[in-house]
């Protein structure tokens, strides 16, 4: 069951990768607007895989909504999903204790929830007030968040980089991108590769991908850029090298159907460390 999870929700994303290479598209995480899938019911976002999951739905069937619930939530809200609305696969995981060696172990094996989207039922309530469309301006928000990361940011040239041995990101300057959303969805993509320097996150795919870590690192940081600007309410927009790994992530993916779940994964760790350090800064100010 849980191989079939993986398998589905990886077929739906590189479905949307694929349509990428015929043309006009936009990857599902780059959103106008913001925002993260939400529950519709506990008002809780979902994270990791489910957001890219919810995301690739919303785009691919057209929903202008963000809030999702299973078919019970929606009734609790006194709502009807409408007759011949397909669901949408939502992954949880359950825990269980294995005997390994002696010893008692904990596991954690996939199961399948079926979400609806708000724009699939009669009697939702009513959603709040949408996110403005970006202006040449950006909330202040922005810069305290890179600011209390820690992360030491240089400005100039024509490239967008991390650079581990000097551990600093260099960006071109903000006149350089055509929106200021731009420029902080690239900013953010190479903070999340500062996370995962070996006295942070310590993260390595080199091992789980061998001579396709480079452009699951890039996948993660594309998915940890787009997490943040959902959270902090900016508009994600393409990295500048985005369009040249949409061919190596559809590789990846059909090549190992677990592999979507992984760089979701650590693009949520990466995320959720580098909003902790807000917290962290804030505390030794």
């Amino acid at each position: 069951m849980a191989q079939d999870i993986h398998q589905a929700v990886t077929d739906s994303i590189i479905r949307t990768l694929e349509a990428g290479e015929q043309g006009s598209w936009q990857c599902p995480w780059h959103r106008k607007g913001g925002g993260l899938p939400v529950n519709a019911l506990t008002g809780r976002p979902y994270r990791g895989i489910n957001t890219l999951a919810l995301w690739c739905a919303e785009q691919a069937n057209g929903y202008g909504d963000s809030r999702w619930a299973t078919y019970r939530q929606w009734q609790e809200l006194g709502a009807q999903v409408r007759k011949g609305e397909r669901s949408t696969l939502i992954t949880f995981w359950k825990e269980y204790e294995a005997e390994e060696g002696g010893e008692t172990k904990r596991r954690f094996v996939a199961r399948a929830s079926y979400g609806f989207n708000a724009s699939q039922v009669e009697g939702a309530p009513e959603a709040g007030e949408p996110m403005p469309l970006s202006e040449w301006t950006l909330p202040e928000v922005f810069d305290g968040f890179v600011e209390r990361t820690g992360a030491r940011v240089l400005h100039g040239g024509d490239a967008a980089f991390y650079q581990p041995s000097e551990d600093r990101i260099v960006l071109p300057n903000r006149d350089r991108f055509p929106t200021a959303h731009g420029y902080a969805s690239t900013a953010l993509h190479e903070l999340t590769h500062w996370s995962g320097a070996k006295h942070r996150l310590d993260r390595d795919l080199t091992g789980r991908f061998r001579s396709q870590a480079y452009a699951a690192e890039e996948l993660v940081a594309e998915l940890g850029a787009a997490f943040l600007c959902a959270e902090l309410g900016l508009e994600a927009e393409p990295h500048p090298t985005h369009a040249s790994y949409i061919a190596s992530w559809i590789s990846l993916l059909r090549s190992d159907p677990k592999a979507i779940f992984t760089a979701a994964s650590a693009a949520s760790r990466a995320a959720q460390y580098l909003t902790a350090l807000q917290a962290e800064m804030a505390q030794a100010a």
